[in-house]
């Protein structure tokens, strides 16, 4: 039974995917060590006085073996690690490595020892991206817009943890003859669904996740607006005021979401 890596005084310099963080295990495995911190690559340095950050090269074939090589000890342990490493909580990617540098020493009873904080971090910040995933799919709205004498659907979030690699699959599926974007403003980046899947070259993604800054110049449709002020008058002419439960209402619409959906923008104070 081999023994845990020790921690080291290094940084690893990732690119900051997910792909990047399962290569830097491996490179921590090959050498024997596990880095003290995950940085990402040219960022400005920390002032560590270790010496300059280790550079990981992200090689897709080599994490997908690792991706594979965990499914096989535990079904669902990679989705639950991606979904902990996009909560984007500050060193969350140590909690991953270490997890699974435990399943690699002690096999999938790591993943439920909740003596070991490793596995507890990563259950709970899997958790809470994938119920705030789950809840985008219900609070996108999409809205009309034109771009090039083209129709397009834009919808704007403000997820706190980083959903758009979580929700691609979903909306993609539902609306795959749809030219649609989902903005992420906090972040800066855009989930686009650039065109039929039947009208796209061999090879290529009809979804992905682009800068924010390469979008195009979108403008709402003449009627975009009537109709968004026709779904608002259809909330309140439904509303019953003598049964509203506001405490249950905000357990499952919090209002942090409230500024991006249509039917709540009127209820916002001034």
């Amino acid at each position: 039974m081999p023994d845990p890596l020790p921690l080291s005084s290094a940084t690893f310099a990732t690119d900051g995917s997910f792909a990047g963080l399962l290569c830097a295990y491996a490179h921590a495995h090959r050498t024997g060590a596990l880095p003290a911190s995950v940085a990402l690559a040219g960022a400005p340095a920390s002032g560590s006085l270790f010496g300059a950050p280790v550079r990981i090269q992200t090689e897709a074939a080599l994490a997908e073996r690792l991706e594979r090589g965990m499914e096989r000890v535990r079904p669902g342990l990679v989705s639950k690690l991606l979904r902990a490493f996009l909560s984007e909580r500050p060193g969350i990617e140590m909690d991953v490595l270490r997890l699974i540098d435990a399943v690699a020493v002690d096999g999938a009873e790591a993943v439920d020892d909740w003596t070991f904080g490793p596995a507890r971090e990563v259950a709970r910040w899997a958790q809470r991206t994938g119920r705030e995933a789950h809840r985008m799919e219900a609070f996108v709205r999409f809205e009309r817009h034109e771009a090039e004498d083209e129709e397009r659907w834009l919808a704007r979030i403000r997820p706190e943890h980083h959903v758009l690699p979580l929700i691609a699959e979903h909306f993609s599926s539902r609306y795959p003859a749809m030219r649609w974007t989902i903005l992420d403003a906090r972040r800066c980046l855009a989930l686009v669904h650039a065109r039929p899947a039947a009208t796209l070259a061999e090879g290529a993604r009809a979804t992905q996740i682009v800068p924010a800054s390469s979008l195009p110049d979108l403008a709402p449709t003449a009627d975009e607006r009537a109709y968004q002020s026709m779904w608002r008058a259809y909330f309140r002419a439904v509303d019953i005021p003598e049964r509203r439960n506001l405490a249950l209402h905000l357990r499952h619409v919090p209002k942090r979401y409230w500024p991006d959906l249509t039917e709540k923008r009127d209820t916002l104070p001034a």
